[in-house]
């Protein structure tokens, strides 16, 4: 918040003191301040009569312009609850699409919502293309069981496809190798979440220009008794020119949103573009993961599958996912984003104790005494720097991104006949489905040889 000034005209007490200086007492004892205004400082701000010295000047001073930065930073924490509301709106798209993927008739043994959260997990970098492959297994693995089927038995046909993903790794390699393909755009998207918050963070911890003026300009009337508010227009100057760090960094964040909302556009053309299993999950690549399988069953612990307690999983409530709302398409998200770091809004929360009265100090007398007394300090530009980085890596990654699925989406369009297949995220027989019943498949296969 900005620091009040003291109004004009305030009494000035022979017992008690300047209101003002009081104030400043409290405010900082490790100071010595005098009850009353005085001629004696060593001070800058161009008062007659003060109660501060240099010190408590640059107190002051280092108050408001915390009072700056907490501007910023209620801008960032607004930005940030924004990007939480995407991921929330995403991750419940996540599991609708899930839910329209998988068939009907097995619907009620697939637990979706867990799905859904496996490759919401993937997308974000909680876990990887490997983890998810196994969780998609072990989820998938109930397609084996009928509603007769005891809990100990599910239990332990999950542990061994978990002790599978440890010993069976060049099988699972393979599989993830297909998901890390298939899923790019997802992940790409996920990906950027982080580059977001590496500007935040770098908008946030944002470095005022040498020649700032803000601190002296609301901070000086504190120190004196008969000073006017500041006028509005010499704030909303002085606050434009200390926060053009943040208003340079500022096009980081709005070209972020571009190629976030471009990457969304393109994700919506994923929808018709026909997927065939069989250019995918190959017979080579079915008999190398069956072998792969066969290879380790040695290894497997089937002791200790057996009478396992039930798993520890992380526990989630359908109905919570059921009643989040679907992604946002390019426009409506770059709606949502680009509105953050305007330099009208921010230069107004900045100035709100600033008066427009005729009255009003315009602090023309600060600028010689900023000049010749403020310290220079050394800007590092480190945590730009990576964010600027983050940004060009991410902006090439979408780019190629699209380009492949515009690609695809051209190559679809230009074929006469359209060959029975799969649309890779809008039909209920799905690439997803299909690759987990050939993984299932695959296991139950191993199991069998076993027995």
């Amino acid at each position: 918040a900005v620091v009040s000034t003291q109004s004009t005209g305030a009494q000035v007490s022979a017992f008690y003191g300047a209101p003002g200086c009081i104030d400043l007492k409290k405010e900082f004892p490790q100071f010595k301040i005098p009850r009353k205004p005085t001629t004696e400082t060593d001070g800058v701000c161009p008062l007659t009569k003060t109660c501060c010295k240099l010190e408590v000047e640059m107190g002051v001073q280092d108050k408001v312009m915390d009072g700056l930065r907490g501007v910023v930073g209620q801008e960032v924490n607004t930005a940030r609850n924004t990007l939480n509301t995407v991921k929330t709106m995403t991750a419940g798209t996540m599991t609708k699409m899930m839910d329209e993927l998988v068939p009907e008739d097995i619907k009620s043994s697939i637990d979706i919502p867990k799905i859904g959260e496996a490759v919401w997990s993937y997308v974000m970098n909680d876990i990887t293309a490997y983890n998810l492959t196994i969780e998609v297994a072990v989820i998938g693995s109930r397609l084996l069981f009928t509603d007769k089927a005891g809990q100990d038995l599910i239990d332990m046909t999950e542990c061994i496809i978990r002790e599978l993903g440890l010993h069976a790794t060049d099988a699972f390699v393979a599989i993830a190798s297909i998901v890390e393909n298939e899923l790019e755009a997802p992940k790409t998207f996920g990906d950027g979440f982080a580059v977001a918050e590496k500007i935040l963070n770098s908008i946030k911890n944002f470095e005022a220009p040498d020649d700032c003026t803000y601190g002296q300009l609301l901070g000086c009337p504190r120190c004196g008794i008969r000073m006017p508010a500041v006028c509005s227009d010499s704030c909303t100057a002085s606050a434009n020119n200390c926060l053009s760090n943040v208003y340079q960094q500022s096009n980081l964040w709005r070209q972020w949103v571009e190629s976030l909302v471009q990457l969304v556009d393109a994700m919506v053309l994923m929808k018709d573009i026909k997927v065939d299993p069989n250019d995918i999950v190959t017979p080579d690549l079915i008999e190398d993961v069956t072998h792969d399988i066969l290879s380790s069953m040695g290894d497997v612990n089937f002791r200790q599958c057996r009478g396992v307690s039930k798993r520890s999983v992380a526990t989630y409530d359908p109905e919570i996912f059921r009643s989040k709302r679907q992604m946002s398409e390019g426009a409506l998200l770059g709606n949502l984003l680009t509105g953050f770091f305007d330099s009208y809004t921010l230069n107004t929360n900045a100035c709100r104790g600033s008066s427009s009265k005729a009255n009003c100090w315009t602090g023309g007398e600060l600028s010689q005494s900023i000049q010749s007394n403020r310290a220079t300090k050394s800007y590092t530009h480190d945590l730009e720097i990576e964010a600027a980085d983050a940004l060009n890596q991410y902006v090439q990654k979408v780019d190629d991104v699209v380009s492949k699925i515009h690609a695809k989406v051209r190559q679809q369009r230009s074929m006469v006949f359209y060959p029975e297949g799969y649309n890779s995220y809008s039909r209920s027989i799905s690439l997803t489905y299909n690759l987990t019943l050939h993984l299932l498949a695959l296991l139950l296969t191993a199991m069998i040889y076993t027995v």
